[in-house]
């Protein structure tokens, strides 16, 4: 089972870091502190009453604990045999020549022929699912026409004013 990972940057990696030990050194205290107690030297009986309701209670913790586990542990199973039935989704989609491409969109040869055209297009469906029109939005050159390049004999400017153009005087053209 494949995980996704994403590189961080060093500073991430260094302050994570930074609070997973300063997590485990607070867990580890607060556990010295609560079992110190029980094992530490003092005088009278080792194990008194409150001893055994301590390690009742830690016992019904680490009962929690190894359910817990269980759980995640049969999830993480499930998961996994669920994720390699479904497989086969994730596969690519196989590759299908024009032949099959129009007989399943029941495609003409002059509209196959316009969808493997350049540009932007728009394509039209029917209540089946077919391809009723395409409009293409890329209009091709008539090679017959002569091409003109030179810039335009009047080109029509529009100039909006800005602050900038404060107390100063339009400028006409003519």
């Amino acid at each position: 089972m494949k995980i996704i990972t994403t590189r961080q940057r060093p500073v991430l990696i260094v302050v994570d870091t930074l609070f997973t030990v300063l997590a485990w050194a607070g867990f580890l205290y607060l556990l010295f502190l609560g079992i110190w107690p029980l094992i530490g030297p003092h005088e009278g009986a080792r194990f008194s009453g409150p001893a055994f309701d301590a390690l009742g209670t830690l016992q019904v913790y680490l009962w929690v604990a190894v359910f817990n586990a269980l759980v995640l542990i049969g999830w993480a199973r499930y998961q996994q045999r669920k994720s390699k039935s479904f497989a086969q989704r994730r596969m690519p989609a196989p590759v299908i020549d024009d032949q099959a491409l129009s007989k399943s969109f029941k495609l003409t040869r002059e509209r196959l022929h316009k969808l493997r055209s350049p540009g932007s297009m728009t394509i039209h469906n029917d209540h089946d699912g077919d391809i009723s029109h395409v409009v293409s939005h890329f209009f091709t050159i008539d090679p017959r026409q002569p091409l003109s390049l030179h810039p335009l004999e009047n080109p029509k400017v529009v100039r909006r004013p800005t602050d900038d153009d404060e107390g100063k005087e339009p400028v006409n053209r003519a």
